[in-house]
């Protein structure tokens, strides 16, 4: 870890606590709706771990929308990247740390180690700097190191603050409704070629700008 000063370490011990207890709070006023949780179902019924994969944006309740208790998160080396790990383990996620352009090769190491131990893998695939809503490659050598599929998942809400960050965040207010969707899942060969990568790429980015889009337009005012 890099050197932390005495407000630092304060911190990091006070504000994952907080930031917990104020998400778990905001959850208890929103109503929730699930399309197609079959889709993740099936595989664990079958006893298969999958990635999970989505935007960025949409990182603050996804810890709602996950039900089993093994789940791993791939999750920045950033300093801010420490407050978001000690925040989902408060959820009982675990962290790995690094990203396309931070600890990309050992963080892909510790993935395949992890999921073969029985963990599903969650990834922001824009992430943790953008461009946003642009799927990086990372999560397609992920997939076809392990066979895992990778589902889609993604959120709306009928009322929210969107920050002027390079993502766009949201924020879901409080007595709000959150319809979370699933896509369909996605499989990458194991002896798939750069151009094959390159389709995948484009088809899990697709997928997702498309279940992003289906879930906005669920809130959308008509004319």
């Amino acid at each position: 870890m890099e050197r932390w000063s005495f407000k630092e370490r304060l911190l990091l011990r006070i504000v994952p606590r907080c930031s917990s207890w104020a998400l778990r709070l905001l959850a208890m006023t929103i109503r929730k709706e699930f399309f197609f949780p079959d889709r993740p179902q099936r595989f664990w019924d079958e006893g298969r771990n999958v990635i999970i994969a989505f935007w960025h944006q949409r990182l603050l309740m996804m810890p709602f929308a996950y039900p089993r208790s093994s789940g791993c998160m791939l999750i920045s080396q950033h300093r801010d990247g420490e407050f978001i790990a000690r925040t989902v383990k408060l959820f009982g996620v675990d962290s790995i740390r690094g990203s396309t352009t931070r600890g990309g090769f050992s963080a892909l190491r510790e993935m395949i180690r992890v999921f073969r131990k029985g963990s599903d893998i969650a990834i922001t695939p824009d992430g943790p700097q953008g461009p946003k809503h642009v799927v990086q490659g990372g999560i397609l050598q992920l997939a076809r190191e392990t066979g895992a599929p990778i589902l889609p998942l993604t959120y709306s809400a009928s009322r929210k603050k969107i920050f002027q960050s390079w993502d766009q965040f949201i924020f879901p207010l409080p007595f709000s409704k959150v319809v979370y969707m699933w896509g369909e899942p996605l499989f990458v060969p194991r002896d798939i070629g750069k151009e094959g990568l390159e389709e995948k790429r484009l088809l899990l980015q697709e997928r997702l700008k498309q279940i992003t889009e289906e879930t906005d337009r669920l809130f959308k005012k008509k004319p």
